[in-house]
């Protein structure tokens, strides 16, 4: 295969790519949209004596950046996503994994830190500034 072909082939697959990771993007933003998202979230379903792990990354593996308390208010609201790995990353995962994996997580902003919640002990905060 020549240069100038090989080269086309690398950038139509570039460009293709692109495309679906646009499209990607716009339908996670129409969905955040059409949802209307909080714009601050409060901690719930947390125990007493316990805290709400924020995490580097949305995995409850990850290294652990704070602990928010369990009555903790007006966490900002930066978006939340459910990671989906490849295939076969998938097809290598343990049950345990396989479960985390489905897990949705927020990054939120608590005290000037932001990073990674998992979204089961959040709830909507209307009162928060």
């Amino acid at each position: 295969m020549s240069g100038g072909a090989m080269g086309e082939r690398f950038i139509t697959r570039r460009a293709g790519l692109f495309t679906v990771t646009a499209m990607a993007m716009g339908l996670a933003v129409g969905t955040a949209v059409a949802g209307d998202p909080p714009k601050y979230w409060a901690v719930t379903g947390v125990a007493t004596d316990d805290v709400l792990n924020m995490r580097d990354v949305p995995h409850g593996d990850s290294r652990k950046l704070a602990g928010i308390p369990p009555d903790a208010r007006g966490l900002k609201n930066f978006g939340c996503l459910r990671p989906e790995p490849s295939l076969d990353r998938w097809m290598e995962m343990t049950e345990d994994e396989r479960r985390n994996a489905k897990l949705e997580w927020c990054r939120v902003e608590y005290r000037g830190r932001q990073g990674w919640v998992a979204a089961r002990f959040l709830k909507p905060d209307a009162g928060a500034r």
